[in-house]
C-alpha cells in the first residue's frame, strides 16, 4: 500500500483540494453551498490528479526519464517496490473510482444527466480524464512536447475554479475567471518549479517541457528563462487577485497573506538549481493552498 502511496504522490493532491476550494468558497460567498457537491468536486478532482501521477510515473519510467535523479528519492517503479502489473491495476481502479465519482457529482449537482449541460459536463468530464492519461502517456505524450503548462492551467485554474463554481451556483459569474485564472497560473508555477528542478534530467532524455524549450527558443541552455517565466507567472496571478478585489463585491486582499511565501519561494528559485528546488516546490505548494484558504 505505501509504494502505491508514493506514486500517487500524496502531497500535490492539496492543489487539486486549492482549486476546488476557491471555486467553493467563492460560490460560498454568493450564498451557494452543498456539502455533498463539495465532497464530490474534491473526490473527483484528486482522483484525476492520482490517476495523472500515476501515469506520469510509467511513462517516465517506460522512457527512462526518472533515472539518474541524483538527490532525489527513487519512485515506486524505479526502486522495485511496485512491479508495472501493480501500478497498471491501481491506474484501472483510480480510473474507475474517477467516473462514478465524476458521474455522481454531476447527477447530485443537476438532478439528471441526460439534459444538454449536464451532458456537457460529461464530456469534459471525459476530456479531463484523457488529459490525466495522455500527459506522459502514448507514443507522444503532450508533456513531453511543452504543452503541460497549457493543460494545467485549462484544468487546475478555468476548469477547476470555474467549473466548482457553476456545479454549486448552477450560474455563470464572469468575475470568477480572474480568480480561476489565478490559480491557474500559480499551479502552473508549480508544475514550472518541478520542470526547472528536472531541467538537465529531462534535456538529455529528450523531455521538451516548457522550461526546456524557453531555453532553446532563447539559446540559452539555462534555466534563467524558466526563472523568468516563474516570476511571470506568479505576478500576473497576483494582479488578477488585486483586479477581482477591486471589481468584486466580495472581493477582498486577503491574498495578499500568501506573498510572503510566494516571495521566499521566488528567492529560493532564483538561487537555487536541481534537487535542492525541492524545498522550493514545497513552499509553492503551500502558498497556493494559503492562497486558496484567503479567499473566505
Amino acid at each position: 500500500m505505501l509504494p502505491v502511496l508514493q506514486s500517487i504522490r500524496p502531497r500535490t493532491l492539496s492543489l487539486s483540494v486549492s482549486s476546488v476550494l476557491a471555486g467553493t468558497i467563492l460560490a460560498r460567498a454568493q450564498g451557494h453551498f452543498s456539502w455533498l457537491v463539495f465532497l464530490l468536486l474534491l473526490s473527483t478532482a484528486c482522483l484525476l490528479q492520482s490517476l495523472s501521477n500515476l501515469v506520469n510515473e510509467l511513462g517516465d519510467w517506460k522512457k527512462g526519464t526518472d533515472k539518474d535523479q541524483s538527490g532525489r528519492k527513487s519512485l515506486s517503479l524505479q526502486s522495485g517496490r511496485l512491479t508495472e502489473q501493480q501500478l497498471v491495476f491501481t491506474m484501472l481502479v483510480v480510473a474507475t473510482l474517477s467516473i462514478l465519482s465524476g458521474l455522481g457529482l454531476i447527477r447530485i449537482a443537476f438532478g439528471t444527466l441526460r439534459d444538454t449541460i449536464p451532458m456537457l459536463f460529461i464530456v469534459l468530464g471525459a476530456i479531463a480524464l484523457l488529459a490525466a492519461v495522455f500527459y506522459s502517456a502514448g507514443k507522444r505524450p503532450y508533456g513531453y512536447y511543452g504543452a503541460g503548462d497549457l493543460s494545467v492551467f485549462l484544468f487546475f485554474g478555468l476548469a477547476g475554479v470555474a467549473g466548482s463554481y457553476y456545479l454549486i451556483t448552477l450560474s455563470v459569474d464572469t468575475g470568477v475567471l480572474y480568480i480561476a485564472s489565478a490559480m491557474g497560473l500559480l499551479i502552473t508555477a508549480v508544475l514550472n518549479v518541478n520542470n526547472i528542478r528536472d531541467f538537465e534530467n529531462d534535456k538529455r532524455h529528450g523531455k521538451n517541457t516548457f522550461a526546456v524549450l524557453l531555453s532553446r527558443l532563447t539559446k540559452s541552455e539555462s534555466t534563467v528563462p524558466a526563472k523568468i517565466y516563474q516570476m511571470a507567472l506568479i505576478s500576473l496571478a497576483m494582479i488578477l487577485s488585486a483586479i477581482y478585489a477591486f471589481t468584486s463585491e466580495t472581493g477582498t486582499f486577503l491574498f495578499l497573506i500568501s506573498l510572503p511565501l510566494l516571495a521566499i519561494h521566488l528567492f529560493m528559485v532564483i538561487k537555487r538549481e536541481g534537487a535542492s528546488l525541492d524545498s522550493a516546490l514545497k513552499m509553492l505548494i503551500l502558498g497556493v493552498f494559503v492562497y486558496a484558504l484567503s479567499l473566505f
